[in-house]
């Protein structure tokens, strides 16, 4: 949200809530008490949601909870400690979900059993919560009405903002200004800003305008003003949808869509005229409008005020509206439903929250008492540059009777209508198409089961498809092993202690790298990269970029050494700055350094590049399989007994592959560093989970000794591998800032940048070819595994030779090869996450005894049994395995799920 935005408004921040040494809030304590907290790079936005839900509703429940932290992301964590903190402020009736449990043991649960020292947390001594104890709104911004009355007028060097009084006000500033944007929650143009390097010079709010600003039930209507946010537009609808039973068919459908909308925090500040004037394609809420016929009320200081209908003919292109420049949308109007009218709107994206659709769809009916289709509108978002309205197969339903006869016309008509090419952004053409017709098959069983006519006998199974799927309120349990009482009081195995920065990551005061306070003299630095995946440098033009202001100098290659340009964790086979070939879109090739970040980084897009393009440019497993594109001369091999002599005895041989993809760390905290020099040694705060490889990096770039850098981090907002050698990236050219410039300097990457340079979980490719008995006795595997490594070594080589010593899983090969290949590609490089090659390989071996139990006809499990290591049995990478578990832990794991019943509900269910 822009600052000129809040002017008047009270900004209450989670340092402001509470704090270590006072008194922390109940919601600060409650996430820290109920473990809700890990790396707290998150707590504070998940605590202010909490606070923010407990100050706007006196009574909460489970979804008013789920609702409030939408839009929070916790990766570590995950989401279960917080909600069941959470959840410590709804008054339970007795009875209420209190026996209810997902554990096998049903009522024997030892949740039912429990002593003080069996819970994770103590609700009882948590402190009460009472909502006349929280801080008033400050009297002197009530008091002071210029602060919510007045014309605003801000300028500053790039930007001017207006707040205009009245409408009239707005309409002469848009004549004015005819290509300024009117800002309301910034939820777009703050994108075009960032990403699409748009330029707004004119920004106008139209907070204080009465007429954008109301909701008015009409007769026929409902008008809501354009700066309504969707928030409200929600919570209006709601009440109006208990009033007006049966008349407010289309305000139910923006309200369940609304849920699927993005997160609570953008639905309280985008408003319902931006998402019409944005005219995205896939917007959710555009075929409602379109279905519904709506009309929109604008209005120009030259022409007065028109209305215009949501039809075929609004959106005129891309992001395109059929609304002139100097027009200002006052308000829309969507209309009340008669009773046998049906409408309804559906949403299939990736996930089911806070995503981008794939396809959306909103269909319009009315039919009369014979079920004769009076009149029909079929909208897609999707399927096109703009919002589609299917006219032809609309047309040719009318008059048609609602049956099976209809629903083959309405397929027929639009696999015709729909058309998508294969090049179509967003790709999938066939399966949006799908989706449509699905989508519509949907809303014909749903009016189907509302018109509910006596003749009509439809199987409830088939009608199933027509409903939603149910938002369940989620039951959990955790087991742990109790402490035995006997032992020392300050022994913490065994016990649920609370993370020991718990609550100064729930007040805010934990700091992390970029909370580091900056000092005078202070510089930024940002990173200029590569934008070729494979291409020789001409030439690098830094000339515009030093002319702006505030820019103090700029690094690249000939700024270093040709052998302190060198960097790597094991094989120094990257440049900290790319020199004559770029490898990936990942080659870092400078850094600009400035005394802002703002000027930093409008300094590092005018740095100009020449490159000559370099083929083949390869990406994928196979391509590098293709052009033979490998680290090694040789695969790496292991190999136990003779695969050779298992496989010409074998009367059963299959084979197959699988394969794994990329997978981003998406930390919540970026790469980040702040480096000092001091004298001749230098100081680096880092974000990385290996400083002393950060410290070694840095004194081997700077040709200083290794003691004379001294790496610091004291908590890194999430990590997962990803910041174990890659934060270097950054790291390095900060200190190579700092050093010849004498100056502090911080760097900070973007969340794109991150995502960009830092590299991802090995995408791989594993073929294998099995021998097996008839009992379904593994006798022999050969594997090939393959790693896409990226266009630097990092640490590839240790996790290729960890997938090949984890291939096996739990199961006992007696004669087995597996063969590792590094394929070398144009992608960024890839590093170390969670597993570091083992999930890979152990998905593979799970794949395999999945194909030989089918190939067999047999039971997984049985096959999964048959074939568990055994106590004394050799690996293929010779160890002895003593102590052997793995058939207890899986009779435990099967007896404890209660698995063979749950099973055969799976079983009898799709049966």
């Amino acid at each position: 949200m822009p600052v000129c935005a809040v002017h008047g408004l009270a900004i209450t921040t989670v340092e402001g809530i509470g704090n270590v040494q006072d008194k922390l809030h109940p919601v600060q304590e409650r996430i820290a008490r109920a473990h809700g907290s890990q790396c707290g790079f998150c707590t504070p936005g998940i605590v202010m949601s909490m606070y923010a839900l407990l100050r706007s509703k006196i009574k909460i429940d489970y979804d008013n909870i789920e609702t409030s932290l939408q839009g929070n992301l916790c990766r570590c964590t995950g989401y279960r400690p917080i909600i069941e903190g959470f959840k410590t402020f709804i008054n339970i009736r007795e009875g209420d979900n209190e026996k209810t449990t997902p554990c096998a043991m049903g009522q024997d649960c030892c949740k039912f059993n429990k002593k003080n020292e069996d819970i994770l947390f103590n609700k009882s001594e948590f402190k009460p919560y009472c909502p006349t104890q929280e801080p008033i709104f400050p009297p002197e911004l009530i008091l002071n009405n210029q602060y919510h009355t007045s014309f605003l007028f801000y300028s500053g060097k790039n930007v001017v903002w207006f707040r205009p009084q009245s409408f009239k006000q707005m309409l002469i500033l848009k004549h004015k200004y005819p290509d300024s944007k009117i800002v309301v929650g910034n939820t777009e143009i703050g994108v075009e800003i960032k990403f699409k390097k748009k330029y707004y010079p004119i920004l106008i709010s139209p907070k204080l305008i009465k007429e954008m600003n109301n909701i008015i039930i009409k007769d026929e209507c409902v008008q809501i003003g354009a700066a309504v946010s969707l928030k409200d537009v929600n919570a209006f609808f709601q009440d109006t949808i208990k009033k007006y039973k049966g008349k407010a068919k289309i305000l139910e459908a923006v309200t369940d869509i609304l849920h699927w909308f993005a997160g609570s925090q953008i639905r309280n500040v985008a408003s319902i005229g931006g998402n019409i004037m944005t005219a995205s394609p896939v917007s959710d809420l555009n075929p409602i409008f379109m279905a519904c016929s709506a009309k929109i009320i604008v209005s120009s200081l030259q022409r007065g005020k028109r209305k215009l209908t949501i039809d075929q003919n609004f959106f005129q292109g891309y992001r395109k509206v059929a609304i002139d420049k100097d027009e200002v949308i006052l308000a829309i109007e969507i209309p009340f439903t008669d009773e046998m009218q049906y409408f309804k709107t559906y949403k299939q994206a990736r996930r089911r929250e806070d995503d981008i659709s794939i396809v959306t769809a909103a269909f319009n009916v009315k039919i009369d008492k014979q079920q004769i289709v009076e009149e029909i509108k079929l909208c897609f978002g999707g399927m096109g540059p703009t919002t589609l309205f299917a006219l032809k197969t609309s047309d040719s339903l009318k008059n048609l009777t609602w049956n099976e006869d209809m629903v083959n016309v309405a397929f027929k008509s639009l696999n015709n209508e729909l058309m998508l090419d294969n090049s179509v952004p967003g790709g999938m053409p066939e399966y949006r198409k799908s989706l449509c017709l699905s989508l519509f098959f949907r809303f014909y069983m749903y009016v189907l089961n509302e018109i509910k006519f006596d003749e009509l006998k439809i199987d409830s199974k088939d009608l199933s498809g027509s409903s939603e799927l149910p938002r369940l309120q989620p039951t959990s349990s955790q087991c742990f092993e109790i402490k035995d009482v006997t032992r020392n009081n300050y022994d913490a195995v065994g016990i649920p202690v609370p993370h020991v920065s718990a609550m100064k990551q729930a007040t805010g005061e934990a700091i992390y790298c970029d909370d580091v306070p900056s000092v005078e003299g202070e510089l930024f630095l940002c990173l200029v990269i590569s934008t070729e995946s494979h291409a020789q440098i001409l030439s690098i033009d830094s000339t515009k970029a030093l002319l702006v202001p505030d820019v103090v100098a700029f690094f690249s290659a000939s700024d270093l050494l040709k052998e302190r340009n060198k960097m790597g964790p094991i094989f120094k086979d990257e440049e900290i700055f790319a020199d004559k070939i770029v490898t990936s879109r990942s080659c870092v090739i400078g850094a600009v350094v400035a005394k802002t970040e703002s000027a930093a980084r409008k300094a590092k897009d005018l740095i100009k590049i020449t490159y000559e393009k370099i083929q083949p440019t390869i990406i994928t497993i196979e391509e590098a399989i293709l052009q033979s594109s490998f680290y090694q001369e040789q695969p790496s091999k292991l190999e136990k007994g003779n695969v050779n002599d298992a496989f010409s005895k074998s009367t059963n041989v299959i084979e197959g592959c699988i394969r794994s993809g990329a997978q981003e760390h998406f930390y919540l905290e970026t790469i980040s560093a702040h480096a000092t020099r001091k004298e001749d040694e230098l100081e680096i705060i880092c974000t990385t989970q290996s400083p002393a490889d950060v410290a070694l990096r840095i004194s081997e770039t700077l040709g200083i000794p290794n003691h004379k850098v001294i790496a610091k981090v004291k908590r890194i907002g999430g990590g997962f591998g990803g910041k174990e050698t890659r934060s270097s990236v950054l790291a390095v050219p900060v200190a190579i800032a700092a050093y010849n410039l004498k100056k502090p300097v911080r760097g900070v990457l973007d969340r794109d940048e991150d995502m960009q340079i830092i590299g991802y979980r090995h995408p791989c490719l594993i073929k294998y070819k099995v021998a097996f008995d008839d009992d379904g006795k593994i006798t022999g595997v050969i594997y090939d595994v393959y790693a896409n490594v990226g266009n630097y070594m990092d640490i590839s080589c240790s996790m290729i030779a960890r997938a090949m010593t984890h291939v096996d899983n739990c199961y006992y090969i007696p004669n087995i090869q597996v063969k590792g290949y590094l394929c070398k590609t144009n992608m960024p490089s890839n590093t170390a996450f969670r597993g570091f090659g083992a999930p890979q390989a152990m998905l593979a071996a799970e794949t395999m005894i999945r194909n030989v139990a089918d190939a067999l006809g047999k039971k997984y499990e049985d096959i999964v049994h048959l074939n568990l290591y055994e106590e004394g049995q050799l690996t293929h990478f010779n160890q002895m395995l003593t102590h052997c578990t793995i058939s207890r832990c899986w009779n435990e794991c099967i007896e404890s799920s209660n698995y063979w019943h749950r099973k055969q509900l799976v079983d009898d269910y799709n049966r």
